[in-house]
């Protein structure tokens, strides 16, 4: 899979965060009292943990095998006087994740946990990115400050919106489970993947539906896309 953390670093900078370049410290007012709290992450190469520091509380996080990269301050609500810092891990699409917590003046709580902060421009959402092969996946998740909690929002499918032309004719179907042929799709014709839809809520692979040249929808699968197609964007 393609390689962003570059990619990622510039959104990180586009959205609402206050530090996009994560570091191993710094300092903020994290839980509104006008004092900024010194905060650190500790850990060595190899470690499955590392220790998140803010004033006088600690917490400790799971590393899954990615480096951690630093520490960034966020303010997800601006709403209300608490801002969040985010642990920052890994250095691919692959491995990136990002590990919110709050401080409530005690302690420190974990928020939840996202592929990379895209967006988050304190109106109480997130939205997170991540590469797909030749689309990128949006997830979204909204701040519940009473359960002190990043939630994500379920959805069904995931915009694509990617153009490909066809090599080789193959059929799009009327579902993932009603295999009957909606087209056959035309060699030579152009095609638009709208949106993804996960074969499984744990697995890779993914169902798409596809609009014809002649503009009839149907679903494929990702393999169909991969060897009888052209054009799609794919990095790896």
């Amino acid at each position: 899979m393609k390689t962003r953390s570059g990619i990622v670093l510039l959104l990180l900078a586009l959205g609402g965060i206050a530090s996009a370049e994560p570091v191993k410290s710094t300092s903020a007012d994290l839980d509104g009292d006008g004092r900024p709290e010194a905060i650190s992450v500790q850990w060595a190469d190899g470690d499955a943990q590392f220790v998140l520091k803010v004033g006088g509380a600690t917490i400790r996080g799971k590393t899954n095998e990615a480096e951690v990269r630093g520490v960034s301050v966020v303010d997800l609500d601006g709403a209300d006087k608490w801002k969040e810092v985010a642990v920052d891990l890994g250095l691919t699409d692959d491995d990136h994740r990002s590990i919110v917590y709050g401080f409530d003046g005690k302690a420190l709580k974990e928020l939840g946990s996202t592929h990379a902060l895209t967006e988050a421009r304190g109106n109480g959402i997130v939205l997170s990115d991540s590469w797909m092969g030749f689309w990128t996946r949006r997830e979204k998740y909204v701040l519940d400050r009473k359960a002190w909690k990043l939630n994500p929002v379920p959805q069904e499918v995931y915009f694509v919106g990617a153009e490909a032309t066809v090599k080789k004719s193959f059929p799009i179907v009327r579902s993932n489970k009603d295999k009957a042929v909606v087209a056959n799709l035309a060699e030579g014709s152009k095609i638009q993947v709208l949106v993804a839809m996960p074969v499984s809520p744990k697995g890779p692979d993914y169902w798409y539906l596809v609009k014809s040249s002649t503009g009839l929808l149907g679903w494929t699968r990702q393999q169909n896309l991969q060897d009888l197609t052209e054009g799609l964007p794919w990095a790896g």
